[in-house]
């Protein structure tokens, strides 16, 4: 249902445009052709494993490959500052209750 919904979205996106598709769309297509491939070929069907299997090889050579998903990096960043405590009731004596 992924795939089929993601190039829906594709296909609406570029009626009457030359467009192509971006490099992070084909590693997309690719990780979901390669899991589908996967899928089946641990079902036992091979043909359309095989057949999945193209259509991921196909995005990830479209993609230009990639070196894997974006890492954490370290960041310096300032200490937080202390709890703040903050008393957030009315000290009105005149006891309005006029709710704004």
């Amino acid at each position: 249902m992924d795939l089929v919904s993601a190039k829906a979205l594709v296909w609406a996106a570029s009626v009457g445009r030359s467009v192509e598709l971006k490099p992070e769309a084909h590693i997309y297509f690719f990780d979901r052709y390669s899991r589908l491939a996967e899928y089946h070929r641990a079902r036992g069907r091979l043909q359309k494993a095989r057949r999945f299997q193209r259509k991921a090889d196909e995005h990830y050579r479209a993609s230009g490959g990639f070196d894997g998903p974006p890492y954490a990096a370290a960041m310096g960043m300032p200490r937080p500052q202390r709890f703040v405590r903050t008393s957030a009731v009315s000290r009105d004596a005149g006891g309005g209750d006029d709710a704004a």
